[in-house]
C-alpha cells in the first residue's frame, strides 16, 4: 500500500501541474497532501494507542482505496475537478496518518526489544526511500497510463495489505 500511495500522490501533483501549468496549484496540492500529516499525527498517535491497531490499519486503508475508486470513476466519466483530485490528496493524507501511527505503535509489539531499533530504522529507510522513487516513478507512470491506471495500482496495493491484516493477529498492549 505504501508504493501505490507514493506513486499515486506524486502522479496526482504532476497530473494538476500538467493540466494547469500553475505553480500555485503545484504548491497547494503539495500542502494539501502533506499538512494534514503533520497536524493530525500527534493525534492520530494518541488515539491509535486507545484502539485496535489491525482495525485502524484495515479501516484507513480500505477507506483510502474506496476514496481512490471514486476519484478514478470520476476520471473515467470525464467529470473529474482540480478540487476533487484536492480532496482525494487530503483524505489520504489524513488516513494515511492514521495507518502510518498504528503501523509504527505495532511494530513495537511485534518485534523483539534487540531488534526493535533496527525494525524501525528499516521502516523509516522503506518511508523516505519510497518519497523519493514515488515522484519519478509517478511521473514516469503518468505517460504511459491513464490516471485512472495509476489509481487502480493504488486500489490493488491497498488489497494486497488489507487482506493479510483480517488473517494476521496484530497484538494490543497491556491495558494500564
Amino acid at each position: 500500500a505504501l508504493l501505490g500511495s507514493a506513486l499515486v500522490q506524486s502522479a496526482l501533483i504532476w497530473w494538476l501541474t500538467k493540466t494547469t501549468g500553475s505553480a500555485a496549484v503545484l504548491a497547494t496540492a503539495s500542502l494539501v497532501g502533506l499538512l494534514p500529516q503533520v497536524f493530525l499525527m500527534p493525534i492520530a498517535g494518541a488515539m491509535v494507542d486507545r484502539m485496535n491497531r489491525r482495525v485502524v490499519m484495515v479501516i484507513s486503508d480500505s477507506l483510502i482505496a474506496l476514496a481512490t475508486l471514486v476519484l478514478a470513476f470520476l476520471f473515467w466519466q470525464g467529470q473529474v475537478q482540480i478540487w476533487h483530485v484536492y480532496t482525494l490528496m487530503f483524505v489520504r493524507s489524513s488516513l494515511g496518518g492514521f495507518h502510518w501511527a498504528a503501523m509504527q505503535a505495532s511494530t513495537s509489539l511485534m518485534v523483539p526489544k534487540e531488534h526493535l531499533a533496527r525494525v524501525q530504522g528499516l521502516n523509516q529507510v522503506m518511508n523516505g526511500g519510497l518519497s523519493i522513487i514515488g515522484a519519478p516513478l509517478g511521473a514516469l507512470l503518468l505517460e504511459w497510463l491513464p490516471l485512472q491506471g495509476i489509481l487502480g495500482i493504488d486500489v490493488v496495493t491497498a488489497l494486497i495489505a488489507v487482506i493479510p491484516l483480517l488473517f494476521i493477529a496484530i497484538p494490543q498492549p497491556e491495558a494500564a
